[in-house]
């Protein structure tokens, strides 16, 4: 049996020592060496925090409290900035979702299907483009980390199926925030010359869409006595009505095809009011206000 020297005792120790602290990390250098999985980690921080701005445009209260919410992506960023361990990824991965995922028992899901309200939409894509971005990114970094494997370029990454997927997502979530910009805008756009004026000052917004012959919502609370505005915007490309009774007569307002329209209405006691559209084809559109009590 040949005597090994210590030389080589020591290569080959340093050799497994340098091994084993390549399998802990996935290696760093430049900008052309970053991976797809970090990008998108650190893209999912980049969307959860600009859901945040988007927010407090709407109400400046709630930057605070959110911004402890980001106070965990903050940090694991960070890190995963100064060093891509796949322990930061997992950590990153969870933490840039907690937006997210913190919405989701106040009805995140739901309010993707509402488009209406404006800036409270973008938010809500952001949010969900941060959980999408992050979380999987962070999983799939981690685990490749632990298993050795050297994850591929950003530049290769993006070609690859998951690289695809990604700009998929996100250009579905910009067509999104921009559908729900325009339709926000034409909901509130002001009304034209045409038409009666009316010289009220005190009056409840009710906003709804007709979309896919369907009313969106298509249950609304009103409180009677009260004057109601009722904006209605038709994203059809056909026409609809929305008609209903009130004090024993029957109302009938046109929904003209990709037109948004107002009119006012007055319940004078609680109940329950039908309304439904009569339009050629639209069997099955309709739905209920509940008129309740001021």
């Amino acid at each position: 049996m040949g005597m090994v020297s210590p030389q080589a005792m020591d290569q080959g120790g340093q050799g497994v020592g340098d091994a084993g602290r390549t399998k802990g990390r996935i290696p760093s250098g430049s900008w052309g060496t970053w991976t797809l999985d970090r990008v998108l980690v650190i893209a999912g921080f980049a969307a959860a925090v600009l859901a945040v701005v988007v927010l407090g445009t709407v109400d400046s209260a709630l930057v605070g409290p959110f911004l402890i919410i980001l106070l965990p992506g903050m940090v694991s960023t960070g890190l995963l900035l100064w060093k891509p361990r796949r322990g930061f990824y997992l950590i990153a991965g969870f933490a840039n979702s907690l937006l997210a995922i913190s919405a989701i028992p106040f009805g995140l899901i739901g309010a993707l299907a509402n488009p209406l309200v404006g800036p409270i939409y973008n938010a809500v894509v952001l949010s969900v483009l941060s959980l999408i971005l992050a979380l999987p990114s962070g999983v799939l970094g981690f685990l490749r980390g632990r298993s050795g494997l050297v994850e591929r370029s950003l530049a290769e990454g993006i070609r690859s199926l998951q690289g695809l997927a990604v700009i998929a997502v996100i250009a579905l979530s910009v067509g999104a925030m921009a559908a729900g910009s325009l339709a926000y805008q034409n909901l509130n756009a002001p009304p034209g010359p045409t038409g009666p004026s009316y010289d009220m000052t005190n009056f409840v917004n009710v906003s709804m869409a007709a979309s896919n012959s369907r009313f969106s919502p298509n249950a609304i609370n009103i409180t009677s006595c009260v004057v109601t505005r009722i904006t209605i915007l038709n994203e059809d490309d056909m026409p609809h009505t929305f008609t209903y009774t009130n004090n024993q007569t029957t109302y009938s307002h046109d929904l003209p095809a990709g037109s948004t329209t107002r009119f006012f209405a007055l319940f004078v006691g609680p109940g329950t009011v039908l309304f439904r559209s009569v339009a050629p084809g639209d069997s099955g559109m309709n739905g209920t206000i509940t008129v309740v009590s001021p």
